[in-house]
């Protein structure tokens, strides 16, 4: 039995708040306001004025562009009053015009609701780790390496939040800083663990839709720039995306909405509820069979690579059938590659990819996944070895915690 039952990936909500990347979940409680007085009064005591005005619109859906958005409101109102005065006074329709387009555009503001910020119709996640927190995710990747011969190929991958490239400075300095966080850790592992640079593939296709509007996970699509560094890496050539065939999965709202439900809003955040994703999967040519050990099950089968039956809240599981102890795939490549992934829910959208470069590729999640899997990867000879989290699980203890349990 796996050490927690539930069909699909892992939920927002199910996230260990209060260390690093996760905050605790807040909402409700009898003592809510002795909580709040009391932050209240220790952040002010320590100067953080910005992060009482982050923590404040975390329980009342407030605005919180006061703190963080004043200069920019003073500015823009000037620009108004100046093209306004300049309009006035010019008679010439061509000035006229140019005076309108002139006009600043107004800007979009975000706010709280409970722990997920809401920008632009979007759902991001704030990030709030640290060097303290991610030393704990260093020690875990350096034991791996450590426990295996050197001639095994060890990869560390840790990946950006959508708030690194959908929200605005302002916004994103709320929390902590993704990439100096990541730069941390990959300073600390040791040259021999590879390191993916995740952002390199995602920064230049920022305005592409590589995340979704309504959960904590990225897009086919996001998950494929990665697999491409990846592949740079490892000295492979990626498939061509442009020469897949693919589907559609439409009406997804995920974790992020799922999130924002209350005893008090139980319908969720109306915004995100109103805008809801879709999920594209690829279909990747070839000849190879996927065995899943699914939550719940004592004994694996044989499925597809991707779940097309997923729906709903749940679409995200399209990919390997989401988050389940593991997916074991075998295909023809005879490339004398073996790949394991270990991996948190980004995995799922990145590992049917790899199907196209290892003759083998066993997917395990440590959440669910019993057993030791650095013995399973010397029993059967795997050549790699790759590790793939969200900067959010690398700075969270209990998610860590977990991933021990399988070394």
């Amino acid at each position: 039995m796996s050490r927690r039952s539930s069909y699909g990936y892992g939920s927002y909500r199910s996230g260990s708040y209060g260390y690093g990347g996760y905050r605790r979940n807040r909402r409700g409680g009898g003592g809510k306001k002795k909580i709040i007085i009391a932050a209240i009064c220790t952040l002010v005591a320590a100067g953080a004025a910005v992060g009482v005005c982050a923590y404040m619109g975390v329980f009342g859906n407030k605005n919180i562009d006061t703190a963080v958005e004043e200069k920019s409101t003073v500015s823009a109102q000037s620009s108004v009053k100046e093209s306004s005065v300049s309009a006035e006074k010019s008679k010439k329709p061509e000035e006229s015009s140019k005076a309108e387009s002139s006009k600043p555009v107004k800007e979009l503001k975000g706010e709280f609701d409970g722990n997920v910020f809401i920008y632009d119709k979007q759902g991001y996640e704030i990030f709030y780790g640290t060097e303290d927190t991610a030393k704990k995710y260093v020690e875990a990747v350096s034991k791996i390496r450590s426990s295996l011969d050197s001639s095994i190929n060890v990869y560390d991958m840790v990946v950006p939040t959508h708030s690194e490239y959908g929200l605005p400075d302002k916004y994103k300095k709320l929390g902590s800083d993704e990439k100096e966080n990541i730069k941390y850790i990959y300073s600390q592992i040791g040259d021999n663990v590879k390191t993916i640079d995740a952002n390199s593939g995602l920064e230049s296709h920022k305005d592409e839709y590589i995340y979704f509007k309504t959960d904590n996970n990225w897009t086919g699509l996001g998950a494929y720039y990665s697999y491409a560094e990846f592949c740079k890496a490892a000295g492979m050539e990626a498939v061509d995306i442009s020469k897949l065939s693919s589907g559609e999965i439409k009406g997804f709202t995920g974790s992020l909405a799922s999130a924002t439900k209350s005893d008090e809003k139980p319908d969720g955040n109306k915004i995100l509820y109103g805008n809801p994703d879709f999920v594209k999967y690829y279909t990747i040519p070839g000849n190879y069979t996927c065995t899943l050990l699914e939550n719940g099950k004592d004994s694996p089968e044989e499925v597809p690579l991707i779940a097309t039956i997923a729906s709903g809240s749940n679409a995200y599981s399209a990919f390997i059938w989401g988050d389940n102890p593991y997916m074991h795939i075998k295909t023809n490549n005879n490339t004398g590659r073996k790949l394991c992934i270990i991996k948190d829910s980004l995995g799922c959208a990145f590992a049917p990819f790899t199907v196209s470069n290892f003759d083998e590729i066993y997917i395990i999640d440590p959440n669910y996944y019993e057993g030791n899997i650095l013995d399973f990867i010397k029993k059967n000879k795997y050549t790699d070895v790759l590790l793939i989290n969200s900067i959010m699980k690398a700075n969270t203890q209990s998610w860590i915690d977990v991933l021990h349990t399988v070394l």
